[in-house]
C-alpha cells in the first residue's frame, strides 16, 4: 500500500522538511507540491490523491477554508505549529494532527494509520459495484452494470449509459484510475469501455449499441487478452 501524497505548505522550508520525511518512508509516494491552498484545491479535485499533508495558517486560504471548498477530500493529516487548531480539525474528521518540529517516529505513526485507513476505504471500493457522479447539482449513483463507455471530450468526459448520457468536468486518466472493476478497460485514448456491452470487434474498431469506438493499437492485445476466445 502506498499513499500518493500532497504536500500543501506556504513555507518553502517547512515543504523541504516534509518532502524529506516522505523521503524516509516507502509507503508514501509525493505526486504534488503545493505552495498555497487555491492551487491546491485544482489539483486535488484533478489527480488521484489519498492524502494531503496540509499546513493550516497559510496566507489567503488557510487549511480549514481549503476544507470547506475542496469538493473531493482524500485523507488529511494537519501539519501546523499551533495546538489550538487541533479540535477544529478534529471536526473535520482528518486522519492525524501533527505539531511542528515533526519527529521522523511521529511522522511514521501517522502514515502507518494513514495507510491502515486507505485500505479499509479500498476494499469498500473493490466491493461496490457503482459509483457517483456530479451532475446538475446533485450526486448520481450510476450502476456499472449500466454504463456503456467513458469517452473523452476535451476538458469533460461523457458517461453513456443504456438510455442516458452524462458529462462529467474530469479527465478520461482520472476516470481510468479510480474504476475498480475489471470490466473496464481503455481501448483508445478517448475512451474506456464496458468489456461486457461489447458487441463486436473488427480490425481497429469495436461496437457497444450503435457507437463505434477506435481501438488504439498498443491497447488491442490488451484488450484480446482479456475477452473469452473459442
Amino acid at each position: 500500500m502506498i499513499l500518493n501524497t500532497m504536500i500543501v505548505d506556504d513555507d518553502p522550508m517547512a515543504r523541504a522538511a516534509v518532502k524529506t520525511l516522505c523521503k524516509k518512508t516507502p509507503l508514501v509516494n509525493v505526486v504534488s507540491i503545493c505552495e498555497d491552498a487555491k492551487t491546491a484545491i485544482n489539483t486535488v479535485n484533478e489527480d488521484a490523491i489519498d492524502l494531503i499533508l496540509l499546513d493550516i495558517e497559510m496566507p489567503g486560504m488557510n487549511g480549514i477554508e481549503f476544507l470547506n471548498q475542496v469538493s473531493y477530500l482524500p485523507q488529511v493529516i494537519f501539519i501546523t505549529s499551533q495546538r489550538k487548531y487541533a479540535y477544529e480539525a478534529f471536526e473535520y474528521q482528518v486522519t492525524d494532527f501533527l505539531e511542528k518540529p515533526i519527529t521522523l517516529l511521529r511522522f511514521n505513526k501517522a502514515i502507518e494509520k494513514a495507510t491502515d485507513i486507505q485500505k479499509q476505504i479500498n476494499d469498500y471500493k473493490n466491493r461496490s459495484n457503482d459509483l457517483y457522479i456530479k451532475h446538475d447539482g446533485r450526486f448520481i449513483r450510476l450502476n456499472y452494470d449500466d454504463i456503456l463507455f467513458f469517452e473523452n471530450v476535451g476538458d469533460y468526459v461523457r458517461i453513456k449509459t443504456e438510455g442516458q448520457q452524462f458529462i462529467i468536468h474530469s479527465t478520461l486518466k482520472n476516470v481510468d484510475r479510480k474504476l475498480r472493476d475489471p470490466r473496464f478497460l481503455k481501448v483508445h485514448r478517448s475512451f474506456v469501455v464496458n468489456l461486457d456491452k461489447i458487441k463486436d470487434i473488427e480490425e481497429n474498431t469495436l461496437v457497444i449499441e450503435k457507437t463505434v469506438i477506435p481501438i488504439s493499437r498498443a491497447n488491442k492485445p490488451i484488450l484480446m487478452s482479456r475477452l473469452n476466445f473459442l
